[in-house]
Order: C-alpha cells, then structure tokens, then sequence
C-alpha cells in the first residue's frame, strides 16, 4: 500500500471577510487621529484663517453696499441736472456729479450732457467722456462723432478724419459717412459715401433728407 503524500494547504482569508473590515476601521482610525494631531497643531492658524474670511466677507459687503448707495446718490444728483430748466444750474449739477462721483459711470453721462450744456468747453468735456473707465461703446461713438463735427468746424480735417476712421455702431454710420463726405474734395467719392449714408440706418430725420437733397446735385 502506497503512502499518500499529505498537501498542507493553507487558506487564506476572504477578500471581503471580517479582516478586511476591520483593517479598513484601523486605517479610518488611524487618519481620524492623524487630522486630530494635524488640526490640534495648528490650532491657531486655522481660527486666523476664519477670522480672515470673515473679515473679508464683512468688507466685501461693505464695499458692494458703499457702491450701490454711491450710485444711487449719483443717480439722484443726474437726474436732478437733466430736469433743471436753468442752464447755469443745470451746468452745476452736472460738474457736481463729476466730481463728487469721479469714478462712477454717471460720471461719464454728466460729461456728455455737459459737452451740450457748455458748448464753449464741449472738446474737454468730450476728451474726459472718452478717457473716462466706464465709458458705454454707444456714448464713445457719439462722443468721438461730436469731437469730429468740432473738429470741422475749426478747420482741422485730419483730426476729423482720425475720429471718423475708427469703428462705430450700424446706428451711427450715416452721421460718420455723411461727416467724411464733407471732408473729401473727390466728386466720385463724395458721391460714393453719401450714397452709402443714404444706405445706413437712419436715426436723423432731418440728416437723411439733407443727404437726399446733396446727393443728386453731387451726380450733376
């Protein structure tokens, strides 16, 4: 009779079974103590963080609460300028939003009012409109068409004609096409831009008509 050769087989635990479990609760354990250790040592650091959020937090809302009282305020004192019916009030009003609210977008509006109010100083205060941080692009393209019609006016067609070559918005392009067609001496290209005013969208009743008037004794 032959000796059976006895395997000792050695069996191991299941993937899944109570070790497992408990290996996976001694390394949870183990990092809950870790981050204990961790945050008792820094202590100090972590309630200055909070306090510096909240810090920040309280200013921010501060900041945002200061900014719209300011501009309501700013635009109170505007409001009170458009519906002044006297022109050196008006003026003050307007030069008092300027100053008192210098950053402020009514600021900017103040400012093209102004070029209308004071017409003597309406190139100044075109230029601030336009340097101005808040500026909307539709009061730049005014603001720029204005500067060039000033420009004309004082004989200095170069300075005109810089203005006018920057871009603007479909709704202004009959007043700028219009505006460099008093500035060229060629018949031919006269005839073309104030053709293509004529084309443009039209805000300007009466410019329209002028255009429709000039055009055909440019043809003649």
């Amino acid at each position: 009779m032959n000796d059976k050769t006895s395997e000792k087989v050695t069996v191991m635990p299941e993937e899944n079974g109570p070790l497992k479990e408990e290996m996976d609760e001694l390394k949870r354990e183990m990092r809950s103590a870790k981050w204990s250790d961790w945050a008792e040592s820094h202590k100090n650091e972590m309630i200055g963080a909070v306090a510096a959020l909240v810090i920040v937090l309280m200013l921010s809302g501060m900041w945002i609460e200061r900014q719209r009282a300011q501009s309501e305020t700013a635009a109170t004192l505007y409001q009170q300028a458009i519906n002044a019916t006297d022109n050196s009030e008006k003026k003050a009003l307007l030069e008092s939003v300027i100053k008192q609210f210098t950053s402020n977008s009514y600021a900017a509006l103040a400012s093209m009012q102004l070029a209308r109010v004071d017409s003597a100083n309406a190139e100044k205060h075109l230029q601030r409109l336009l340097q101005h941080g808040k500026v909307m692009e539709e009061w730049a393209w005014q603001a720029r068409l204005d500067l060039a019609e000033i420009k004309i006016a004082n004989g200095d067609k170069a300075a005109a004609k810089a203005l006018l070559e920057q871009v603007v918005g479909k709704q202004y392009q009959q007043l700028r096409y219009y505006l460099l067609a008093t500035l060229t001496e060629d018949a031919a290209e006269k005839i073309t831009l104030l053709q293509k005013a004529l084309d443009a969208v039209s805000n300007d009743a009466v410019l329209k008509q002028k255009i429709e008037t000039l055009l055909p004794q440019q043809a003649a």
